[in-house]
C-alpha cells in the first residue's frame, strides 16, 4: 500500500506539471496579447487625437512615432504582467511583498561604505571588508555595554587618539589620560583634572565661582545652576523633592554671598561649606547679615529671608540636607581642585582642548558631585559662548596654561585673552560611567536641545536599566536623540529584549505539510509568510565578544567588529602603554 501511495503521488505531480506548465504559459501568452492590443489601441487613440490619423492605421514609421508607441506599450505590458501574476497566484515572485510582516534587515556593503568615508568619530570596523566605520553627523551617540566589555579599548581610546576636536572625557581610572596624553597634546592643550593623583600627571583645577560676575544680570541663574549640580535628586523619591529644592535655594544664596562679599581668595565652594557648618549662633548671625545685603539684585537677602522664615524643625531639615549634599567639600583634595581656574570651558569651542576628569571608581559614590559640577559648568559655559559669540570670555588672573604633555608643567597664560584657532567639529563629551552623574538637568537639556550649540554628547552606560533608573520615563530622550546606538556584550535580558524590538522584524517563510489521516492522498505542501525578530533576545545575548550592533539613524542595523586600539594597525604609533 505504501508503494502504491508513492506511485500515486508521482503520477499526480507529473500530471500537475503536464497540465500546470502549459496553463501558465497559455495564460501568460493571453495576458501578453491583451497587453499588446491594449497598448496599440492606446497609441492609436492618442495618435488620432493629436495627429488626426485614423485609429487603426499602420504601425508608426517615424522615430517620434516609435517613441510614442513604446511609451504606450511599456505601461500596458507592466499592467498585463501584474494582472497575470495576480490571476495565477504567483505574484510574490514578481512583487516585492517579502516585507509584509516586517522589513528589518542587516545593512548592505553599499550602505556600510557610506560609513567608511570622512574623518568622523570611530564607531567600529566593517565585519567583511575590515575598514573603519565612522559617524560624522551632528547627532549625539550612546553606548550600552557592561563593565570589562571593551568600552575603553574599542570606543573611548580610539577616538581620543584620532578625533581632531575638543573633548571632555570622564576617566575614572586615569588610564585614558595616560594612554592618549601624547596624542592629544599634539593637537592642543591638555588639562587633566586629577584631585587624587591617580594618573601621575600634573593636575589642573577649576573654580566654578570664578565664572560668576558680581554685576552680571545672570548672576542669580548661574548660582542656581551650581546649586542644581550640587544637589542630586534621588530618582523616584518624591518625598525628597521639597527638601532638595529648599536646599538648592539655601545653597544658591550662600554662593551669591561668597561671590559678592568675600575677598578673591575665599570666593570658593569651600567657603560655602564653611558657612553651612558654622555653629548655630554664628550661622544665624551670617543669615542676618545676608538679610541686610543689597547685592545680587536682592537675591542674597531673599534667600536668607526664605530660610529664616521657616519653622525650626523645617529649617533644621533643610540645613541638614544642604550639609549632606556638600559633604564632599570636606576633602582637601577636592577643595584644592576647586580653588583656582586653569581654563575657561568656553574655549573648547574654539581651540582643540582636551579635558580629562579623573575620579577613582572607589570614590564615585562619595565624590561624584565634583564630576557633576565640572560637566554642568562645561555645558553651561559652551552654551553661553554659543548664544553670545560677541562676548569675549576672560580667564581669571590665577589661570595657567594647560598641560602640553605628560611631563609638562603649568606656565603663565600670557594675558587674560587667548588667541583661538578653529576646532574641526563640535565639542565631544565622552561620558564614561554616565550613571555616576545622577540626574543632571544640563545633560538632559543638552541631549535634547543643544546639538546646534557645538556640543556632541556620548553617554556610556552598562545597560538600559541604568538610564531608566536615573531618568525614568524621560530616558527615551537619550535614545531618541542618539544618531548612533552602539551595543555590545549584552548580559541582561531587558536590554536584549529592548534592542530586539528596536531592530524590528523580518518577513520569513515556512512550509507546512499535511495529509489526511489514514489515506493515500498525496502530501500537501503549503508555503506561509510570517514575521520573525531579525535578532531575538537570546541571539543578542549569545553574540560573539568581538562583534557589536550599531543602530544608525535612518539605516538598517549594522553588525560590526569592535575596535582594539592595542592591536589595530591604525593606532600602532599613537598611544603610550599604560604602565600603572
Amino acid at each position: 500500500m505504501r508503494g502504491l501511495g508513492r506511485l500515486y503521488r508521482i503520477i499526480a505531480t507529473t500530471l500537475g506539471l503536464v497540465i500546470g506548465v502549459p496553463w501558465l504559459i497559455g495564460t501568460f501568452l493571453f495576458f501578453l496579447a491583451c497587453s499588446l492590443a491594449g497598448g496599440f489601441l492606446l497609441f492609436s487613440m492618442l495618435r488620432g487625437l493629436f495627429a488626426g490619423t485614423e485609429m487603426l492605421s499602420d504601425l508608426p514609421s517615424t522615430a517620434l512615432g516609435v517613441l510614442g508607441f513604446a511609451l504606450c506599450l511599456i505601461p500596458a505590458l507592466g499592467l498585463g504582467l501584474l494582472r497575470w501574476s495576480d490571476y495565477t497566484g504567483i505574484s510574490l515572485g514578481f512583487l516585492r511583498r517579502g516585507d509584509s510582516h516586517g522589513s528589518a534587515r542587516l545593512s548592505t556593503r553599499k550602505e556600510r561604505a557610506a560609513l567608511q568615508r570622512g574623518d568622523g568619530l570611530l564607531i567600529g570596523r566593517d565585519a567583511e571588508s575590515g575598514r573603519l566605520l565612522r559617524y560624522d553627523g551632528p547627532a549625539h551617540l550612546i553606548t550600552l555595554a557592561p563593565t570589562r566589555a571593551g568600552k575603553g579599548v574599542g570606543t573611548i581610546i580610539p577616538n581620543l587618539l584620532t578625533a581632531k576636536r575638543s573633548v571632555l572625557v570622564i576617566d575614572p581610572k586615569g588610564e585614558n589620560a595616560r594612554i592618549t596624553v601624547r596624542a592629544r597634546s599634539g593637537l592642543g592643550p591638555v588639562h587633566v583634572f586629577d584631585p587624587f593623583g591617580v594618573t601621575g600627571l600634573p593636575t589642573a583645577a577649576c573654580n566654578p565661582l570664578d565664572r560668576l560676575q558680581r554685576g552680571s544680570p545672570d548672576l542669580g541663574e548661574d548660582a542656581a545652576a551650581l546649586a542644581e549640580a550640587l544637589v542630586m535628586d534621588p530618582p523616584g523619591q518624591v518625598s525628597e523633592a521639597h527638601w532638595n529644592e529648599e536646599a538648592k535655594a539655601l545653597l544658591a544664596g550662600l554662593i551669591l554671598f561668597a561671590v559678592c562679599h568675600e575677598e578673591a581668595g575665599r570666593r570658593t565652594l569651600a567657603s560655602v561649606r564653611e558657612y553651612l557648618t558654622l555653629p548655630p549662633e554664628r550661622l544665624r548671625a551670617l543669615l542676618e547679615l545676608m538679610q541686610e545685603s543689597e547685592a545680587a539684585h536682592g537675591l542674597i537677602a531673599r534667600a536668607a529671608n526664605r530660610f529664616l522664615g521657616k519653622a525650626d524643625r523645617e529649617a533644621a531639615s533643610v540645613l541638614s540636607n544642604a550639609q549632606r549634599h556638600t559633604h564632599f567639600l570636606d576633602s582637601p583634595r577636592i577643595t584644592a581642585a576647586l580653588a583656582r581656574s586653569d581654563l575657561d570651558f568656553a574655549d573648547l569651542r574654539h581651540d582643540i582642548i582636551s579635558v580629562f576628569l579623573v575620579l577613582p571608581p572607589n570614590r564615585l559614590d562619595t565624590h561624584s558631585r565634583w564630576l557633576r559640577l565640572m560637566v554642568a559648568q562645561a555645558l553651561q559655559d559652551i552654551a553661553r559662548d554659543a548664544e553670545r559669540p560677541q562676548e569675549r570670555h576672560r580667564l581669571p588672573e590665577t589661570a595657567t596654561e594647560a598641560l602640553s604633555g605628560p611631563e609638562a608643567v603649568s606656565e603663565p597664560s600670557g594675558g587674560p585673552e587667548r588667541a583661538r584657532t578653529a576646532s574641526s567639529g563640535p565639542v565631544l563629551f565622552l561620558l564614561d560611567e554616565f550613571a555616576a552623574l545622577g540626574r543632571l538637568e544640563p545633560v538632559e537639556r543638552a541631549m535634547g536641545l543643544m546639538a546646534g550649540y557645538g556640543i556632541q554628547l556620548w553617554p556610556i552606560l552598562q545597560d538600559l536599566s541604568q538610564l531608566k533608573a536615573i531618568y525614568g520615563t524621560r530616558a527615551g530622550t537619550f535614545i531618541a536623540n542618539a544618531g548612533v546606538q552602539q551595543v555590545f556584550g549584552v548580559n541582561d535580558f531587558e536590554t536584549a529584549e529592548w534592542l530586539s524590538r528596536m531592530i524590528g522584524k523580518e518577513t520569513t517563510s515556512y512550509q507546512s505539510h499535511s495529509q489526511r489521516h489514514g489515506s493515500d492522498d498525496p502530501l500537501t505542501t503549503t508555503t506561509n509568510l510570517t514575521g520573525r525578530d531579525l535578532l531575538t533576545p537570546d541571539e543578542i545575548l549569545q553574540m560573539p565578544a568581538h562583534l557589536q550592533l550599531l543602530r544608525i539613524q535612518g539605516q538598517p542595523v549594522t553588525l560590526a567588529r569592535k575596535l582594539r586600539y592595542y592591536v589595530d594597525p591604525e593606532f600602532k604609533t599613537l598611544f603610550d602603554p599604560d604602565r600603572s
